[in-house]
């Protein structure tokens, strides 16, 4: 049986954070903080079929003003469900006719992005090390997407539900998303 109350204080001492009650509009909300950056868990619901979203807040300094906002960064980043010939035949039959080739060779092989900006796109992907943190964090989660918005942060969207999801994955997902905020944060 799911002891929902348990699994939840323990997600809470991963980002060393509390159970926040947001009923109202998610069933499981966690705040803390992870390197220095706001840090949430939320589920819609902490049963299958529902995921969990990681969040993680760069504007820590609250600095961004709304004309920036519209204006600023944004990159969706998806993995590829099919490589090769395939992928170039989904794109025909317009299954991926949103997304965008970076110009990277390793990770247009690996992943669909959706950009605003193609140059910062590329910059924030040749970043040292970068490409190594998606796929890392790829791996360690199998997220479904990971969302950057340049002075806000970074959401990464996951399919394991609240009631399996293992402390461990979520603790080595938050380390390697906040090694990335840091990049945002002083770089973007």
């Amino acid at each position: 049986m799911f002891d929902k109350e348990a699994k939840l204080n323990e997600l809470a001492l991963v980002i060393e954070g509390k159970i926040v009650d947001d009923s109202d509009r998610v069933e499981v909300c966690i705040k803390g903080t992870v390197l220095g950056f706001p840090a949430t868990i939320e589920a819609l619901r902490a049963n299958f079929p529902f995921g969990a979203s990681f969040f993680l807040e760069t504007d820590v300094l609250k600095e961004q003003n709304s004309s920036r906002d519209q204006n600023g960064f944004t990159l969706t980043i998806s993995p590829k469900v099919v490589t090769g010939f395939w992928a170039n035949f989904s794109r025909i039959l317009l299954i991926d006719h949103q997304t965008k080739m970076i110009g990277d060779k390793r990770f247009d092989n690996q992943y669909l992005a959706v950009t605003n900006n193609d140059e910062e796109a590329r910059r924030f992907i040749r970043y040292p090390a970068m490409m190594d943190k998606i796929t890392l964090l790829s791996r360690t989660c199998n997220f479904t997407e990971v969302h950057i918005r340049a002075g806000h942060g970074l959401v990464t969207v996951q399919p394991t539900s609240i009631e399996k999801l293992d402390g461990d994955v979520v603790r080595e997902s938050f380390r390697v998303m906040g090694e990335m905020a840091q990049v945002m944060f002083e770089a973007f």
